[in-house]
């Protein structure tokens, strides 16, 4: 999943996968943010417009554009180049995440989140390009194989707030995760 995707704020839209027809784009709703408050989003990647709504296209204030890419998979520098959000695929330990991070923001300055699955659960993110900001581990419950969760995340700094502001990140309707920043030595933080 390369390419374009929406990030909604579902405050009146009741169903998991409202404005779209199941199976057809890729979906996924959580539910994030600070400790004792939030909302849950829904990601959808692939051939949505601006502003789309459950059953009407309209202007949504409270829609998140943006332009995600592979980089592991992507060769194409020119789509690396502009992407909002770069993600892996592949899971790695603590430190390599750590450092896959710092090397894809440096390539890629125009990236405004970074985000890579971590093998013992969980992913690592960045926001910021070329070493701004520190990698949070978060969304210990979000499987590796859900790279909509960066779009998710970006959304979050979108509406004006930093990844250490998360207080959770989860899939709808599972047990609270909280986020925090990686041990010094790049593993898992204590008591995650």
């Amino acid at each position: 999943m390369s390419g374009h995707v929406v990030v909604r704020l579902l405050t009146d839209v009741p169903a998991p996968h409202a404005g779209t027809v199941p199976g057809t784009v890729p979906v996924l709703r959580l539910s994030m943010g600070p400790a004792g408050g939030g909302w849950d989003v829904v990601a959808e990647a692939g051939p949505a417009r601006w502003g789309y709504a459950a059953d009407r296209y309209l202007p949504d204030p409270t829609a998140d554009e943006h332009f995600a890419v592979d980089a592991d998979t992507c060769a194409e520098r020119r789509r690396l180049d502009w992407a909002d959000v770069l993600y892996g695929r592949l899971p790695r330990p603590p430190a390599a995440a750590a450092r896959w991070l710092a090397e894809v923001t440096a390539r890629h300055p125009a990236c405004a989140l970074a985000a890579v699955p971590v093998t013992d659960g969980g992913w690592m993110a960045v926001a910021g390009a070329a070493g701004r900001g520190t990698p949070t581990v978060l969304a210990g419950t979000v499987p590796p194989d859900q790279p909509l969760l960066a779009s998710c995340l970006h959304a979050w700094l979108v509406r004006g707030h930093a990844l250490t502001d998360l207080g959770y990140v989860r899939p709808a309707g599972a047990p609270l995760t909280a986020a925090s920043p990686p041990a010094p030595d790049g593993g898992r933080p204590p008591g995650w």
